[in-house]
Parts: structure tokens; C-alpha cells; sequence
């Protein structure tokens, strides 16, 4: 009899555990998707336009390797560097809206700026466009977008991130912001959403973006030398060679990136988060 009664027990067991995540997942999707306002209902559908862009743009890079690369070259690259001395302001214009509605992840923008100008220029004119994606998303998220993340999120994540925040000010900030595989903005809505003192916010978002815009100018610069781009803007029949050339590389270096941003996404929220959790009860 008792040898009976073992696999029933496993199996109840087991139905009582996807009974009880799917009750879970039943939670978070009602949370999600009830008790917004218009502007939030607004946010919600910017998230999944560009949730969809992303989903298009991997079936399109799957069928021609090139393809990201020709784009990134073509509408951005390109564009910037023919505007010579007002490049920059354009840069750094993009890396604002970027922080708001852009599709294209904060870390391809920064490792554009070493393509583009090099490690030193590159670095430089990171900082400064960090500089204005962080403050224009910071009172955004002041302004009205806390709702939506709490949504997304849940309530718990911002009242752990607040009370480690509250604990080690401008440090966490800065430490969050020079890891160059932290996505920068979640960071910047976080801030906002919790009132960080501004001036604290400004300190920590400039001395940690130092490290982050280095490291991604250096990688940016290290895929395609400076003089090879000045070659194809001044004879356009060198482009597909070009294309052909670099391509891999990009590919390559773009895989390391989401391969990694991935996998720090899955150790805060499976390692780390429970661990801060942990700590402030």
C-alpha cells in the first residue's frame, strides 16, 4: 500500500505546484493589465511596439547577417558623420530620445559612438549623451511613469531598490551605472520614480558613465578602424566590401552583448533580487 501511495503523493504534488504558479502568473498578468490610467495605457503600448520592432528585427537579421550592420551604418553612421562638426549635437539629441521611445538598446548607441569617433571622441560625447538620456528619462519617471512600472514590476522590487538606495545613496547609482552590462535605463525610471535627490542623481549618472562610455567607445573603435569608414564615405563603391568585412565582427560583438545583458537580467531576478529581499526584512 505504501508503495502505492508514493507516486500519488509525487503527482498531487506536482499538480499543486502548476496549480499554484499558474494561480501566480494569473496574478502578475492581472496586475499588468488592469487599473491604468490613458498615459499609462500609452506607456504599456510603446513597451509592446517596441517589444515587436525587437521580434522583427531578429527575424530579419536572421535571414541576412548584414542586415543590422548595413542599417546601423546606413542610418546612423553615415548621417551623423556628414554633418562633421554637428554630428555630436545630433548624437547626442538621439541618445535622449533613445532613453524614451527608441528601440535600439542604450549599449549599440554607445558602441555607435566609438565607431564613429573613435575611443577618446567616442567616450566623450557617450558621457554627455548618458548625460541627457538620464535626465530626460529621470523626470519622466517623476512626472507620472511610476504606476506602470510598478505594474511590470511589481511593488516589491521598487520598495527593495528605495531602501538600498536610501542606504547607500550616490554609490549604488554610480556602481549600477559603471557596470557596463547594467541596462542604464531602468536605472534612470528607478531614480525618478523614487525622487532621488537630483543633484546626487547628476554626481553618480556622470562619474559612473565614465567607465561604461570608455569601455563601449574602446569596443566600438576596436570593430572598424576610423580610416576604413572615411574610405567608404568618399567612395561608395567600397561599401558592400565593407559590409562583407566588418560584419562579423558586429554580429559577433552584438551576441556577446545580448547573451550577457540576458544573463544578468536572469541573476538579478533569480540571485540577487532575493537576496536583496532578504536582507531588508
Amino acid at each position: 500500500m505504501e508503495e502505492n501511495k508514493t507516486p500519488q503523493t509525487q503527482e498531487i504534488t506536482f499538480e499543486a505546484f502548476i496549480k499554484k504558479n499558474l494561480f501566480k502568473l494569473k496574478k502578475v498578468i492581472i496586475r499588468t493589465f488592469t487599473g491604468h490610467s490613458k498615459g499609462t495605457w500609452i506607456w504599456i503600448g510603446i513597451f509592446f511596439f517596441i517589444l515587436i520592432i525587437s521580434i522583427v528585427v531578429l527575424i530579419l537579421q536572421s535571414q541576412d547577417e548584414t542586415w543590422l550592420f548595413d542599417k546601423v551604418l546606413r542610418w546612423f553612421v553615415a548621417p551623423i558623420l556628414s554633418l562633421k562638426l554637428f554630428g555630436p549635437f545630433i548624437f547626442v539629441i538621439f541618445m535622449g530620445i533613445q532613453g524614451i521611445i527608441v528601440p535600439i538598446p542604450s549599449e549599440l548607441v554607445l558602441l555607435s559612438s566609438g565607431l564613429i569617433w573613435g575611443m577618446i571622441g567616442g567616450t566623450i560625447i557617450g558621457i554627455i549623451g548618458s548625460m541627457t538620456a538620464g535626465i530626460t528619462t529621470y523626470y519622466i519617471a517623476m512626472y507620472g511613469g511610476r504606476p506602470m512600472i510598478e505594474k511590470f514590476l511589481g511593488e516589491e522590487n521598487l520598495i527593495v531598490i528605495d531602501k538600498y538606495l536610501d542606504r547607500y545613496g550616490i554609490w549604488a547609482i554610480i556602481f549600477a551605472r559603471a557596470f557596463p552590462f547594467m541596462a542604464f535605463d531602468p536605472i534612470s525610471y528607478t531614480s525618478g520614480f523614487l525622487k532621488i535627490k537630483l543633484s546626487d542623481y547628476i554626481i553618480a549618472t556622470f562619474f559612473g558613465s565614465i567607465i561604461r562610455c570608455i569601455f563601449y567607445a574602446w569596443l566600438g573603435s576596436n570593430l572598424v578602424t576610423h580610416t576604413d569608414i572615411s574610405e567608404w564615405l568618399s567612395d561608395p563603391s567600397k561599401y558592400q566590401s565593407f559590409i562583407n568585412q566588418y560584419s562579423a565582427n558586429f554580429n559577433f560583438v552584438l551576441f556577446l552583448l545580448i547573451i550577457v545583458l540576458g544573463l544578468a537580467f536572469i541573476i538579478y531576478q533569480f540571485l540577487l533580487f532575493p537576496y536583496l529581499k532578504k536582507k531588508t526584512q
